[in-house]
């Protein structure tokens, strides 16, 4: 049964440097075989969740500036339109609105960190909207989903332990740590390490937590992540499979909870 992950996916280019996030997030591909991926990234957030249900979701490059190889590359992973519709019908009784979307494809929090994990794209690959609304909200898809994990289904989240872009996009990918980041990452991760959903919810009150993350949407699949571990909290583990810095305030952490 496959324990969900968090991973941050950083800049895009991620996919195509050899940084040690780039091998730590392709060794990830070496674990037994799932039969499907369902993932929640940053870049897609709604009001009710929506769930990929295309037989071939497109690739989607909503980002700029990166290259030309980035720009042109394709994920041609299949999509599971029934996983979808199970997915949606999990949901309902959980009293989570989602809806089918047909025609919406991956993103590059979902994309970048497959074309690593599973270069082949042989696996269905569903995306699953971030709540817009509420830290909450991300606890609650998290927790509906669990049981897909069950079904040999591997669960991520996909976002960023610290993500302040004015910080990180004009520094060189190997620059040292910024002290403002490590101060954030440092506090939280006791919290982490315990599994502790209520201390990690407090994570606005962490040093710096305003300059890393300006807006929330690369910390709530962290949430979903944990969640998605399932509701016995005595039972839950956690386990930093990796961490490393890139462009000075993007910690590339990845976390497995269980």
């Amino acid at each position: 049964m496959p324990a969900p992950l968090f991973i941050s996916h950083g800049a895009p280019d991620v996919l195509v440097r050899n940084t040690p996030a780039h091998r730590a997030i392709k060794a990830l591909g070496r674990r037994p075989k799932p039969s499907a991926y369902v993932i929640v990234s940053a870049h897609w957030q709604s009001g009710a969740v929506r769930i990929t249900a295309s037989e071939r979701p497109a690739t989607i490059h909503d980002f700029h500036g990166f290259g030309e190889e980035l720009e042109r590359f394709v994920y041609p992973a299949p999509g599971a339109p029934e996983l979808a519709e199970n997915i949606r019908s999990m949901l309902a009784p959980a009293g989570i609105d989602a809806q089918l979307d047909h025609r919406r494809g991956l993103d590059h929090g979902a994309w970048v960190a497959m074309g690593l994990i599973r270069p082949q794209a042989d696996i269905p690959v569903i995306q699953v909207s971030l709540p817009r609304d509420t830290d909450r909200a991300s606890l609650e898809l998290g927790s509906a989903l669990a049981p897909l994990a069950r079904q040999n289904i591997q669960l991520i989240g996909s976002g960023a332990i610290t993500h302040s872009l004015a910080d990180s996009l004009p520094m060189a990918e190997d620059g040292p740590p910024a002290r403002f980041a490590q101060a954030f990452r440092t506090a939280l991760r006791p919290y982490l390490q315990a599994a502790d959903i209520d201390a990690v919810l407090t994570w606005r009150d962490l040093p710096q937590a305003d300059r890393n993350h300006p807006t929330p949407e690369h910390f709530r699949p962290l949430l979903f992540a944990m969640a998605a571990a399932g509701d016995q909290a005595e039972d839950r583990t956690a386990a930093c499979l990796h961490t490393s810095w890139s462009r000075s305030a993007l910690a590339m952490d990845i976390w497995e909870f269980g």
